[in-house]
């Protein structure tokens, strides 16, 4: 086999190689390009949350507004974990103004009923292991590699009791009450 043939063989394989690193990078923009903004309708979604149950946002926005919180892992994110009990502590003040609120991470039921069992969750905590609902929403990360493939972005939606999106409050802090306030005025809002 001549140099020249070996090294057009090897171009030729790296840049298939190349093509198809570009082509998943491609599919990944636009996975992460869809942008759900205010007004527009939620996209649908059935999850299961740490206690096998059921939830999908059609039959839970008949109930009242609903605030959909996304988080990037309640496994190895020490801010979720610190956001996700937060919001379970203040549930009876959210669920004061006539909504309810969930939480959406990518992680594994098992990891997701290990760390609200742990913790004590009031809150639903919905696996989307497949990240198909945070591709739908327009949340996946754009870091990350490994486990961390598939993971959120931090961000809420708040979406009222005809599948809109009313509000996009981003909640970041999980100390004092400022996060928790936005999330209630929010919900109060939707809720008139």
């Amino acid at each position: 086999m001549s140099k020249s043939f070996t090294l057009q063989v090897l171009l030729g394989t790296a840049f298939v190689g190349w093509a198809a690193v570009s082509s998943s990078a491609a599919d990944a923009t636009k996975v992460q390009s869809t942008e759900i903004g205010v007004g527009d309708r939620a996209p649908w979604f059935t999850l299961k949350d740490q206690n096998d149950r059921e939830f999908s946002l059609e039959a839970m926005i008949k109930q009242g507004p609903v605030a959909v919180v996304f988080i990037r892992s309640i496994d190895w994110c020490t801010y979720c974990q610190l956001q996700t009990v937060q919001l379970s502590d203040n549930l009876a003040e959210i669920q004061a103004t006539g909504g309810q609120v969930v939480v959406v991470c990518y992680d594994a039921p098992h990891k997701v009923k290990r760390f609200t069992q742990r913790r004590k969750i009031k809150i639903s905590v919905l696996s989307d292991a497949d990240s198909k609902t945070i591709d739908a929403y327009g949340m996946r990360a754009r870091t990350g590699t490994g486990d961390q493939t598939g993971s959120a972005q931090h961000g809420t939606f708040v979406i009222d009791k005809f599948g809109s999106v009313r509000s996009k409050p981003y909640l970041t802090s999980f100390e004092g009450h400022a996060a928790v306030d936005a999330l209630v005025n929010a919900l109060k809002e939707v809720g008139k």
